[in-house]
Order: structure tokens, then C-alpha cells, then sequence
């Protein structure tokens, strides 16, 4: 079957951070467990306030910004650093072939071929597209790189196999 389009791209670590912040945060699991501790976190700061105990609500606060902060930008660093020491991802380039049944990543490690029917989902951002094959592993691509008509393909395919 002769291929729809083809499209050669490489991962950046910027690209690789923005990638895993919107995989975290598009499962549930995340954004629930962020919800819960703010929620908890801040009730108890507000009791501890009107129950006059402010040397108790001092380091609530602290702590509430603390894990703010490590779920964000800790998740972040933790992201660049497995970019870093990852040989898979630093500096390689490869083309995604699509097909109308399937899409195909080729480098100059090898290739692979995966069915559509096979995807996690497929996310939609303002800048990119993530092709998941499971909740967290996913190929990243970018929209500047998309030519003409990509969009419409890339929508048919999210239609037909539900992603």
C-alpha cells in the first residue's frame, strides 16, 4: 500500500519535556492526585488560619508550594535528564510513514510499523500531534513539520479507529 504521507522529524529535548508535561497531565491519575493534595493541603491551611494556629499553616504553605513545584518543574528536569541520557532520543532524526492502516518510524536504527488499530490515542495540541501507543510512550510530531492536508488525514484516523 503506497503511502499517504511521509514526514522526517526529530525530537528536541524541548519537544520531549512538552511531551511527557501533557501525557502526565492528560491522564487522569495526575491531574486527580494534584486536585486531592491542593484540596486537602489548603483546607487544612485554611482551619489551621481560623483556628488561630498560624505556626502550623506556615509550613503547610511551604509544603504546598513545594509539591507544586516538584510536580511541575521537577517533573520537567526529570523529563530533560531522561532525554539526555537516553541514545534513543538525543539528536536522531527519522521519517513517519502514513498509511491508510498503518504508520511506520524509520531510522538509522531500524524500522518499525504499527496499526492504527493498535494506537493508545492520539493527542491534539496548538503545536503538535502525539501518536500514543500506551498512556506514556508515544512518538512526538510536530505540526510545523505536517504537510498540506496531514490535519484532515490525521482527524479521519482519530474518527475511525475512536483515538
Amino acid at each position: 500500500m503506497e503511502a499517504r504521507f511521509t514526514i522526517h522529524t526529530r525530537y528536541t529535548k524541548e519537544e520531549f519535556v512538552r511531551f511527557n508535561r501533557t501525557a502526565l497531565l492528560m491522564e487522569g491519575h495526575f491531574k486527580r492526585t494534584m486536585i486531592i493534595a491542593n484540596a486537602a493541603l489548603a483546607v487544612m491551611i485554611v482551619t489551621s488560619f481560623i483556628a488561630g494556629n498560624t505556626m502550623f499553616a506556615i509550613p503547610l504553605i511551604i509544603f504546598l508550594a513545594a509539591i507544586n513545584w516538584y510536580f511541575f518543574k521537577g517533573v520537567d528536569m526529570r523529563a530533560a535528564r531522561l532525554y539526555k541520557n537516553s541514545k534513543m532520543t538525543d539528536q536522531t532524526e527519522f521519517d513517519l510513514v502514513f498509511h491508510d492502516d498503518r504508520y511506520e518510524g524509520a531510522s538509522d536504527d531500524g524500522t518499525a510499523s504499527l496499526p492504527y488499530s493498535k494506537l493508545y490515542r492520539i493527542i491534539e495540541t496548538p503545536t503538535n500531534y502525539y501518536i500514543m501507543q500506551s498512556p506514556m510512550s508515544g512518538t512526538i510530531l510536530q505540526k510545523s513539520n505536517c504537510p498540506d492536508g496531514f490535519a484532515d488525514f490525521i482527524n479521519e484516523i482519530k474518527t475511525k479507529y475512536h483515538l
